[in-house]
Parts: structure tokens; sequence; C-alpha cells
């Protein structure tokens, strides 16, 4: 990243109270009509279950989110600065790099890039030889970058997730009939995130504004059109007024999220807010239909499961370390635990999407 968040600890809480009263509404607004539970998997949440599934998002939320990203070290270091002078004025023409590779340059790899890289190691060096802390550069640890690709270890672990994806519709399409209700919902659900993890793939091959802005949207999109299936699925048809009037409401905020990152002001402060209060959402209304379905819906314990372990997985967020042989750093751990991950949440999938078949097939007898 090429600007760094400085947002205090008071400030995030501050945004963590938000997302608790928006994140009780999801669950007292279901608990509000009693205990029942329909067939299906159609759903009243018991009074008993309370907010149980919402405090534990919030708590493992709390965790992972309260350090705040301070400025990078090694950019303003003065081994870095004068480094990136003297390269630039011996070894660039313009803004070709002399000597550079070719596929170097079909990555945008040009003079200013390529220096910044090159007294990057430099100044990590200075660093070892004083036994001082290895720094961050522009917000991000040292990686040593392959076949031009910036992060290697995070693109190879984003192109994993994607891949899991595609294993799983093409295991939801050979294992459920095309007949069977919300098939189309998860094929797009499939759809979306497919384009996230391609996105977080270019992101994490060469960090530019325009790649940055993408895996970020892109990211935000897959939460939200989690959040958007949970009120899908809890009336199993789009075409009601609780599903649609969610979904416009979530595309709207969407568009604005969109717009005003773009167009007013880029704030890393409020995009993680954003993503937070999406997260903490979606995380707690999957959490909550599990619970209140855990008895006549035998297969949601895989849905909980990867919620609380998808959860769990952002506290290798927290554990920060320079990248082991500088290649892979705590952000691609998370990368590697979410690709098999994905596939418990298929697995769930297919057993739901045959229960609703199977429920349906029962109904037209009974008509």
């Amino acid at each position: 990243m090429h600007k760094v968040l400085l947002r205090s600890r008071d400030i995030i809480l501050r945004g963590f109270k938000m997302n608790m009263k928006m994140a009780t509404s999801c669950s007292s607004g279901w608990a509000a009509s009693g205990s029942s539970v329909f067939d299906g998997g159609r759903v009243v949440i018991n009074r008993k279950l309370g907010s149980f599934p919402v405090l534990l998002v919030l708590f493992l939320c709390l965790c992972v989110f309260p350090i705040s990203v301070r400025p990078s070290r090694g950019d303003r270091d003065y081994t870095f600065h004068n480094c990136l002078i003297k390269c630039k004025q011996n070894s660039c023409v313009g803004k070709d790099y002399i000597g550079q590779p070719n596929y170097l340059k079909y990555l945008s790899w040009d003079c200013d890039s390529e220096c910044k890289y090159q007294c990057m190691w430099q100044t990590v060096h200075t660093f070892q030889q004083h036994n001082i802390p290895i720094p961050q550069f522009f917000g991000k640890w040292p990686f040593i970058r392959l076949w031009g690709v910036q992060e290697p270890a995070s693109a190879v672990f984003s192109l994993m997730n994607l891949l899991s994806h595609v294993v799983g519709i093409w295991h939801l399409r050979r294992n459920v009939p095309k007949d069977a209700p919300l098939i189309p919902l998860w094929y797009l659900f499939a759809a979306v995130c497919i384009n996230g993890w391609i996105w977080s793939i270019v992101f994490h091959t060469r960090d530019f504004p325009v790649t940055e802005l993408m895996d970020y949207f892109s990211a935000f999109s897959m939460n939200a059109f989690s959040f958007f299936s949970v009120f899908v699925r809890l009336f199993q048809k789009w075409m009601c007024w609780p599903v649609m009037t969610m979904g416009v409401l979530i595309l709207s905020f969407c568009a604005y999220h969109v717009h005003y990152l773009t167009f007013v002001h880029f704030d890393y402060g409020y995009n993680m807010k954003a993503n937070i209060a999406m997260g903490v959402l979606n995380a707690s209304c999957w959490l909550t239909w599990s619970g209140v379905n855990r008895r006549s819906l035998h297969h949601v314990w895989k849905c909980a499961l990867f919620v609380l372990l998808a959860v769990a997985s952002l506290v290798m967020e927290v554990f920060d370390f320079p990248p082991i042989f500088w290649v892979i750093d705590a952000h691609a751990l998370w990368h590697l635990f979410t690709g098999p991950l994905t596939l418990l949440w298929y697995s769930f999938l297919v057993d739901d999407c045959r229960y609703l078949y199977e429920e349906e097939k029962e109904k037209q007898k009974l008509m």
C-alpha cells in the first residue's frame, strides 16, 4: 500500500459499538417472533439461543481488528531515500531501467518501481547488519518477487482459493439436480467469488492503485453477496418483499461504497469499518440460522463450522511477522487456510440443496 492507516483504538472500538447495534438487530428481529421452527429451515429464532452467535463473532473480531497500522519505517529511512536517488540517476533512462529483462517490463516494472525494489533490499541488508528489526515498506513487508510477481505466495494461495470455488461449483452441479431450489443463487455466488479471487491474484501480482481498488471492491462484494444469501435461504425464494428489500438495500450500499472510495475519498479506515460491519452481520446471521435449525437440519453444522473457522482464521492477521524466506507472511497463510475451508462450504451447499429438493418433491406429492 502507498498509504497507511493512522486510526486509534478508540475509533475502531466506536466502530464496533455501531456494529454491535447492527448485528444485534439482525438477531433480535428474528427473535421477536417466538420460538417455533418452520420446515425447510425457514426459522424463527429460539429465545434461549439469544445473541450468543453475535457476541461470539464480535468477540473474535475484537481480537483481530484492534491493532492500527503504523507508518512504514523502511520507506522513510535515509538509506532507502539515498539509494533511490542514486538508482534513478545511474540506472534509468527515462522510465526504463537499464538491463531489465523483458518479462519485468511486461508486468510494468518501470524505473521507479525497480529502483524501489532494489533499494528496499539494500535497506533491509543495512538493518540486518545493525541488528535492527526488519521494517515494512509502503505498508508491506519486503517480499522476494518471483518472475515479476510481487507477492508470490499470496498470489499462489489466491489461485488456490479460486480453484476451490471452481471445484466446489463443479461438485454442486454434479451432485445436485439442476432444478433444485436456490441452485441459481449458488451459481451466482460462485461467480462473484471467482471474480474476487481473480482480482486478489492480480493485486498480489502487481500492486497498483487500480488493482488495489478492484481487490477491495471484489472482496466487499463477496461479503455482501453472502449476507444477501442468508435472506434468500431464509425465505427460500428470490421474489418476495423481504428478500427484494434487503437486496436493494445491500446493492445500494455497495454502490455508495464504490462511489465514495473511487470518486470522493479513498479512506482505509472507512473501508475497514464497512467490511467489519458487513462481515459481522454476515457471520452473525448465518450462525443464528444454523443455531435455530441445528435439530431440524442435520447438515447445518457444516455451515456453522465454516463460519467459525473463517472468522477464527482472521486471527492469523494479528500475528504479523516478516515473511518466512521472504515469501510467506501471515496474510499469505490466511489465504492458504481459506482455500480448503471453501470446500467445506460447498459440501454444506450440496447437502442443503439436496434437502430442499427432496422437501419440494414431498410437497408436490401431497398436492
